[in-house]
């Protein structure tokens, strides 16, 4: 972790010229494999290092009928919870705007929010320390959810919290609408429209689109089933009020933006709000959760240090991960849902570059 503070401590600087065909050709097999292995119907996969794009393709189809090929530049995918990346950074922009204090209660800025038993911070709920459920009592996956604060504060009040805050870690999709709400008070505007001018036209990003049933964009991946023996196209749902904690579209490409945009200080915030965004949090008995605010942050399965999310929504999964020893960001999208027995190739992927780097 020390290397990694250091690291925050440089600008972008330049490196010798790294030869990464022989790694990307590696790259490829597994992209191959993986997508024959899981049966996926269509994935992108796009590497930067140094802030520069050095892997980028599409495998497979983001159609089936059509045969639409998908291309990593413009083939928008759904990418479920890395939507909480987008929200936490809106955040951490309102934050170094003095905006939002994050160690305020969350009734400080929602005072007519229903009361639990405890008072929790907008960091606790940012890092799933608050004790909220992870979506309210009787929610289905497949729901169309509520459409207006009034619905979303009924279901809120009749759950208690499962825990003293900061005593467990707990993933909650119901906090991170509350983060929205705090961000559209304290902004202003509607959190979709907070998220694009904080963040996404900051960056860029202009193929990230809140996901909605009204938008027929031919560059958007069709949705299969989950089960990876059926091919069968899922039909999108209604993302109302959900635009927190998901239902954003976007390219890999795009994500790269973001990722780099986390990676490297004053591209988009500070250093200091970086720090706190991307660094585990501890509960109340001083152990690591793996998480900042909207964030994980620990090792992958190589034993490498990254942050980032993943995403698994209803026909696809997402991964956004960043390695700052490396300056390496790494996204990769597709349009078939994990279940229990899928795998991430993303720590293998970037296991390989890293090595090469290392040993330059």
């Amino acid at each position: 972790m020390k290397n990694y503070f250091l690291l925050l401590l440089f600008p972008m600087v330049a490196f010798s010229q790294i030869s990464f065909e022989k790694v990307n050709e590696k790259t490829r097999k597994f992209a191959n494999n993986y997508l024959d292995g899981e049966n996926i119907p269509g994935m992108s996969i796009s590497i930067s290092y140094n802030g520069k794009i050095i892997f980028s393709e599409g495998f497979g189809y983001a159609d089936l009928e059509n045969k639409i090929l998908v291309n990593p530049s413009s083939t928008k995918f759904d990418i479920g919870s890395v939507s909480k990346v987008i929200t936490a950074t809106t955040l951490a922009r309102l934050a170094e705007m003095k905006a939002i204090d994050l160690d305020k209660s969350v009734y400080y800025y929602l005072d007519s929010l229903p009361k639990k038993q405890y008072d929790f911070t907008v960091r606790q709920v940012g890092g799933h320390l608050s004790g909220i459920v992870r979506n309210p009592n009787g929610y289905q996956f497949t729901d169309s959810t509520f459409v207006n604060v009034k619905d979303f504060y009924g279901a809120f009040s009749k759950d208690k919290l499962l825990f003293k805050p900061s005593s467990k870690f707990f993933y909650s999709n119901l906090g991170y609408r509350l983060l929205g709400l705090i961000i559209e008070k304290q902004y202003k505007k509607a959190l979709t429209e907070s998220q694009k001018e904080l963040v996404l036209d900051q960056l860029n990003m202009t193929n990230t689109i809140p996901d909605c049933l009204c938008i027929d964009d031919k560059n958007s991946a069709k949705l299969y089933s989950w089960n990876k023996k059926d091919t069968t196209e899922v039909n999108r749902i209604s993302c109302e009020f959900q635009y927190a904690e998901g239902c954003y579209l976007s390219t890999t490409e795009d994500l790269s933006k973001l990722g780099n945009a986390l990676l490297f200080p004053d591209k988009l915030l500070k250093k200091e709000m970086l720090v706190q965004f991307i660094l585990s949090q501890k509960l109340d008995n001083g152990k690591k959760t793996g998480y900042g605010i909207g964030l994980e942050s620990e090792k992958d399965a190589n034993g490498n240090f990254y942050y980032g999310h993943a995403g698994n929504w209803i026909g696809s999964r997402a991964f956004l991960y960043v390695y700052p020893n490396s300056k390496l960001v790494i996204t990769l999208l597709a349009n078939r849902r994990m279940n229990k027995n899928s795998k991430n190739i993303v720590p293998e992927i970037a296991y390989h570059y890293i090595e090469l780097i290392k040993n330059q």
